[in-house]
């Protein structure tokens, strides 16, 4: 449909080009029927008196337009001094037609300029210009009658709607649960009825996650000793040398240091952590802060001491002196009588030994001596002894010769030792003065019923 807009004088609306202003209004109905509308004779008339002060208009748009400029200009050495101009009146006329064109910034003597510029703009764009408020009145009067239509007549449509819904944040009501049970137990349970009933094998757990503790009732043990002069006769490996004192009843060890250093708020070992077996074989651990050369109890008695380590320390970060763990009595911090473990490297025992907890396996899958010996003559007889529980006797599982390398041996069936037994690196040699390592690993499993 298309419709022409009259003024109230009945000419054509005209746009700028002197074309009319067409209204063209299209539209498509598909299925929609109406009866005949009656129409009475209606005159609609419609008034407008419009009065605008200050229009504000968007940015114009002025069309491109090619403009040509041509120079001339020959100059040869042209060579001029400072100009002065004297306070004078200038008057000065232009008559300029102008496209783009950027001049830097003069500069002239203080006096009073009038310039004229009769310019002609090309490609010109203003911003938006800015018109104080004011009130547009428009006054309409409209006259109509009522229309009246037929009913209109609609086809039946089939009506399809397509739902997407995306929910966020949805709050539900508290959930009624029943009790559940331990997740821990459910684990047990289907551990004992795994393989016909026997317990998960050491071969289904991966080393990584036993380190990690993914592996419930699995822990790596590493042990490790240093003994730094061996002197012929067979010895323990471990830091304090000669042979280790395997204790039948626990006691209560006393920890003192050859340095007055080594004491709480002093610049060397605060405190050390001391691990082992209690009268059960059962783990235990505890901190003792130090107090220097005077000994200090434990809280517990231990049968076994498997390992101490400082764990706080002044300024200098480490031990001033040799940490002794040893029996009552000690004279200037070393004791009197038995030494259960010392801390002379490292901030750190190194005994190459154990003992199994009770209610435990340790599968032991490697063992490594490494022997740094001077001359071609000098020989290490090594080797790995294991007690069982109940007896009072060392064997031999494991014996090598070694001069100045290393001898690492892996077990590809991991060797069993079952809870309380006690376990040694031992080392001799056919000279004097041999500083010799010594370590073992395995993986401890906890017994099932």
């Amino acid at each position: 449909m298309t419709s022409r807009i009259l003024q109230q004088d009945s000419g054509l609306i005209l746009t700028e080009a002197s074309e009319p202003i067409i209204n063209e209004d299209f539209i498509g109905a598909d299925g929609f029927s109406t009866g005949n509308p009656v129409l009475q004779t209606t005159a609609i008339t419609q008034d407008h008196v419009t009065n605008v002060i200050s229009i504000v208009t968007g940015q114009p748009i002025v069309s491109t337009t090619t403009i040509t400029q041509d120079h001339v200009i020959n100059l040869t050495s042209v060579v001029t001094g400072q100009p002065v101009v004297p306070t004078t009146v200038i008057t000065q006329d232009h008559d300029l037609t102008v496209v783009s064109f950027v001049t830097g910034s003069p500069v002239v003597l203080t006096t009073p300029i009038t310039q004229d510029h009769d310019l002609t703009v090309v490609s010109f764009v203003t911003g938006s210009p800015v018109v104080s408020d004011t009130t547009v009145t428009e006054n309409e009067s409209f006259s109509i009658l009522p229309v009246v239509t037929g009913t209109p007549e609609v086809n039946p449509t089939t009506i399809t709607q397509h739902n997407v819904l995306s929910a966020n944040g949805i709050l539900t009501g508290r959930p009624e649960v029943e009790d559940a049970t331990d997740p821990n137990i459910i684990f047990e349970q289907v551990e004992e009825k795994m393989l016909g009933g026997w317990p998960k094998r050491l071969f289904e757990h991966t080393e990584l996650a036993i380190s990690r503790g993914f592996t419930k009732g699995h822990t790596a043990i590493y042990k490790f000793g240093y003994n730094p002069d061996v002197n012929g006769n067979e010895e323990t490996v471990w830091s304090y040398g000669g042979n280790y004192p395997w204790l039948d009843n626990p006691v209560t060890m006393f920890i003192s240091s050859t340095s007055a250093n080594d004491a709480s708020g002093g610049t060397g070992a605060n405190t050390i952590l001391i691990q082992g077996l209690d009268g059960d074989y059962n783990e235990i651990e505890e901190t003792v802060t130090l107090n220097g050369q005077t000994q200090v109890a434990t809280q517990s008695s231990y049968l076994r001491l498997h390992r101490a380590f400082v764990t706080l320390a002044g300024s200098s970060g480490t031990s001033g002196g040799t940490i002794y763990i040893g029996s009552s009595g000690a004279t200037g911090g070393v004791p009197n009588t038995t030494v259960y473990g010392s801390l002379a490297l490292g901030n750190q025992t190194q005994v190459a030994a154990y003992t199994v907890p009770a209610g435990h396996t340790l599968y032991l899958d490697e063992i490594n001596f490494t022997a740094a010996l001077s001359t071609a003559n000098k020989r290490v007889n090594i080797s790995f002894h294991s007690r069982d529980f109940g007896s009072n006797v060392f064997r031999a599982r494991f014996v090598n010769v070694l001069q100045s390398n290393q001898l690492l041996q892996l077990f590809k069936y991991p060797q069993e030792f079952k809870e309380k037994t006690d376990l040694e690196c031992r080392v001799s040699t056919n000279t004097t003065n041999n500083p010799i390592a010594a370590s073992f690993q395995g993986v401890l499993i906890k017994n099932t019923a």
